[in-house]
């Protein structure tokens, strides 16, 4: 949870897509309270589109500005090398060290609209618990909404790796991440999954587990998952993170497997421009393009899977880029998989924003008793979001200006 400060406040002459004329907007006690015609003294929004705070779904606060560290030879590797790399760093971990990178990269997602993030964070034998003791110190210094998911890097089979785990959710993580590749093969895959939901139910949190990250189309735990979630009657309390070699399967196997997905009510969370430049390493005589894909959002989405984004890593071992913009994946989204019809610009904000806040189990939206969460935008439609400079004039969380025209307000 972020900081409790609120303020009341109301956001006057708002544009919002359910209403033809311009309206105000009174926050009080972190939510919105009325819309109308409200007047008074207030935060202008002089016309322009407002909607709901971005939600990054999925990043690895632990991980960020590791680049400050890299030396020339630790770039361009595979993802499997890069696990290997990424232990070399977390050997000399110091928690405060961890805290500065995390709360910088934070500070600038909140300039980028950002005001909820699930952040991924290592729970395993290299690294111990120091990234999630790190993590779980900056939660209520920020005005930010934070979910600690525990994420194990290194694999979940052994008992040191499954009691890291669940120390880290008794020590105060929101709930439990997986990564059934790391597992060295398909019956371990299953057996990875099978602990997560062990242990999900023990603790009764939910699970937001890494999936199918490759072109490859044997790497398809995606099926197991959905029977395991109905087998568990976990569902709406699983999320799958990339699901790209979904977008590697038979038509009939895309649309059938989003119709269990959403049958299951399991979220999708894609991570776009860090899920496009992720390079495997194949067996030899297995083809596979150079450069990766993402899930198959538009296929998701109309089968009715909520489907979110997140940055995933920011300028780190697994992604040497990122300016913490969730406006910059919005575009990638659309981009690598033709998001072109009228509806897609409504479609990926509500990506970015509401859908993104529900499975964080946060009531995101511009209507009388959701969070006071709320972002002023450069452009008076939808289209324009993606249409425009990459800029948020105003940011407002739980009712309070926290940065206007990406200049952070003194908070607190």
């Amino acid at each position: 949870m972020g900081r409790e400060d609120t303020q009341n406040s109301i956001i006057l002459n708002a544009r919002i897509r359910s209403h033809p004329d311009l309206i105000d907007i009174a926050c009080e006690g972190g939510i919105i309270t009325e819309i109308g015609s409200i007047g008074g003294d207030g935060i202008d929004a002089c016309g322009r589109l407002v909607c709901p705070g971005f939600v990054n779904a999925h990043t690895h606060l632990d991980k960020a500005d590791l680049l400050l560290q890299m030396k020339p030879s630790d770039f361009g590797k595979s993802l499997t090398e890069n696990r290997e790399l990424l232990k070399r760093f977390k050997v000399g971990y110091e928690i405060e060290e961890i805290r500065k990178r995390a709360k910088r990269v934070i500070r600038e997602f909140i300039a980028n609209g950002v005001t909820a993030i699930r952040t991924q964070v290592d729970v395993d034998g290299t690294g111990g618990l120091k990234a999630c003791e790190a993590l779980n110190g900056i939660k209520e210094e920020l005005p930010i909404e934070l979910q600690i998911c525990t994420f194990p890097q290194e694999g979940v089979l052994d008992e040191n790796a499954r009691s890291l785990v669940e120390q880290a959710l008794d020590a105060g993580a929101d709930l439990m991440g997986g990564l059934p590749l790391v597992e060295k093969t398909e019956e371990g895959h299953m057996q990875h999954i099978d602990v997560l939901f062990e242990i999900a139910k023990k603790h009764d949190v939910d699970l937001d587990i890494q999936l199918d990250e490759s072109n490859d189309p044997r790497d398809f735990m995606l099926p197991y998952l959905i029977e395991k979630t109905i087998e568990c009657k976990w569902q709406g309390r699983v999320t799958a993170t990339h699901c790209i070699s979904l977008s590697a399967q038979d038509e009939n196997i895309i649309k059938e497997t989003s119709r269990l997905l959403a049958q299951a009510r399991i979220n999708v969370i894609t991570t776009p421009s860090a899920n496009m430049i992720t390079r495997f390493d194949l067996p030899e005589g297995i083809h596979s393009r150079p450069s990766n894909s993402i899930a198959p959002l538009i296929h998701l989405v109309d089968a009715g899977v909520n489907v979110a984004i997140g940055t995933d890593n920011i300028r780190d071992i697994f992604y040497p880029m990122g300016n913490c913009s969730m406006l910059r994946e919005m575009h990638v989204a659309q981009a690598s998989t033709r998001m072109c019809d009228q509806n897609a610009p409504q479609r990926l904000i509500d990506m970015a924003t509401v859908n993104g806040g529900r499975i964080l189990g946060l009531n995101y939206g511009i209507h009388e008793g959701a969070a006071a969460d709320i972002l002023i935008l450069g452009c008076d439609a939808p289209s324009g979001v993606l249409n425009g400079p990459e800029n948020i004039p105003m940011v407002i969380r739980s009712g309070r200006l926290v940065c206007e025209s990406s200049r952070e307000v003194e908070y607190g």
